[in-house]
Order: C-alpha cells, then structure tokens, then sequence
C-alpha cells in the first residue's frame, strides 16, 4: 500500500533537489562572471546602484552563497538548514525582481548568464523570471517543513519524479522566449512570417516601395543559409525584373541588416525562388 506521506515527502525532495542543482548553476555562472571582470549592466545591478568594483565583489559573494546552499540542499545532508537557505534566497530572488518590474528598469536579469558579451537593450526581466524566484521560494518552503521527514524518504520513482517535474519547470521559467534556432538565432515557429513582418517594417523597405512600386501581393521566398530573400515585382514594372530583399538578423534585439537590389531573371543563371507568399493584411499565407 502506498504511504501519500512518503510519496509527498519523496517528491518535496526531488523538487528541491532540481532546486539546488539550478543554484549551484547560477552560482557558478556568478563567479566566472565576476572572476573574468565582465562589464554588465543588469537590471539588479541598476535597482541596486552598484558601481563596478562593488559589482564584482557582489557577485562573488552571491555566487559563493548560492554555490554553497545549492551544494547543501543537493547533498540532503542538513534538510533543514538547506530548506532555510532555499527559502531565504527565493525570498531575496522574488523582493529583488519584483522591484525591478514595478519600476520598470531596463536589463536582464543576470542570473544564469554564462556568455561574456554585454547584455542588449531587448533583455529584460520578465514575470517568467518572477516565477521561478517563486518557484525556488515554495520549494525552499516546503523542503523545509518536511525536513523531520525528508532525510528519511526513499529516494524511488517519485524522488525522481519531483527531479524531473522540478527540472523542467526550472528550464521553462528559464527559456529565452521566443525559442530560437541555435546557428541562425532565427524563431523556431513562424519564421518566414516573423521575417516578414520584420521586412516590411524596415525604412529601406518603405523606401524602395516608394520608389519602385507598389508591389504585387504574391511574393516569392526562398533562404539561403541564415539570409532570407524575398522576391518582389512591381504592379508596373517590366517582366522579368524584381526587386530582391535580403534580410539577416546576426543577433536577436538588433535592427534587421537589409539589402536591396534590383534582378532580371532573364539573365543567365537568376532564377524565381519556387515558394510563393501572398502578403495581404499584414498576413501570409503560401499559396498552392
């Protein structure tokens, strides 16, 4: 007969086991940030008004904190000291990012970070972010209310399904949105209509537009590594001419690099893409 205690119990552990593994993270890409002196300018560094030499101090001490309580929680050693530890550093996670929303100050958070390069200005702390402070706060909570129990739980499916199920929320809280490709940093779902959108927002598209259109609503597409082309004809211009769009996005948050040019397709080795989109309304639909 199975014990709903020791299943709860089991899979209070496994969730604060994900927990901890998430802080020994964080805590590790805090001390490589901070011992490589990485120049940021995060959002938690701005609410806390940090110059650059406290910065870096900052983080190696949150870095440590994080490492340690990460490592305590992980080892089960000290439920209940670990349970406090998790609970007070998601109490801290949810005050810091809850002030950084309401005040609307501009910056990523900062806290899983690994790469050196500075953050751009698209980041920026979201209510994702809010809940997976949450998260570690009501893990860190009820890994300690059931600490008398939780050094003596078996660790079985259901520890591991309180891994699982905690480690999975964690890595969704954490995931860029949208979720991009990872050579071309293109969206994962509605490329070629994200690309789109993002052309016919462009000057250099509004400009040629004005120059040599309007255009035709059928338009043909077609990519070329990370290079998206669309193929344009004007409503009065010749046969055979078109006005060719080439749209690359090197890094999310930065403005589109479009080139604009002028093809015959009569000329020897130029050929029309062989997918064909309809742009009405804002919308895109392929046609048959």
């Amino acid at each position: 007969m199975i014990d709903i205690n020791q299943v709860i119990e089991s899979v209070i552990s496994g969730c604060a086991l994900s927990c901890g593994a998430f802080l020994v993270a964080a805590g590790a890409s805090k001390l490589y940030r901070s011992t490589r002196a990485v120049e940021e300018m995060t959002a938690i560094r701005r609410a806390l008004r940090m110059p650059r030499r406290q910065w870096r101090l900052f983080g190696l001490a949150a870095g440590g904190v994080e490492g340690v309580t990460g490592l305590l929680v992980c080892s089960g050693t000290c439920p209940v000291l670990g349970g406090v530890g998790l609970t007070g550093l998601g109490a801290v996670f949810c005050v810091l990012l809850a002030y950084v929303l309401v005040k609307q100050i501009p910056g990523g958070c900062g806290c899983t970070r690994w790469r050196t390069a500075p953050e751009t200005a698209a980041e920026a702390v979201t209510w994702r972010t809010m809940a997976r402070g949450g998260t570690l706060l009501g893990a860190g909570i009820a890994y300690m209310l059931s600490a008398a129990d939780a050094a003596s739980a078996t660790r079985g499916d259901w520890f591991g399904g309180g891994v699982v199920a905690g480690g999975a929320v964690l890595a969704l809280l954490s995931m860029r949105v949208p979720v991009r490709t990872p050579v071309c940093r293109r969206p994962l779902w509605h490329q070629t209509r994200t690309a789109l959108r993002a052309l016919t927002s462009h000057q250099m598209f509004a400009a040629m537009a004005a120059s040599a259109g309007p255009f035709e609503p059928v338009a043909r597409y077609r990519r070329t590594g990370c290079t998206d082309e669309f193929w344009f004809t004007a409503v009065a211009g010749q046969d055979g001419e078109a006005v060719v769009f080439q749209v690359h996005q090197a890094v999310p948050g930065v403005r589109l690099a479009v080139h604009a040019s002028l093809r015959d397709t009569q000329t020897p080795g130029t050929s029309w893409p062989a997918r064909a989109i309809t742009v009405a309304d804002g919308q895109l639909r392929e046609t048959q």
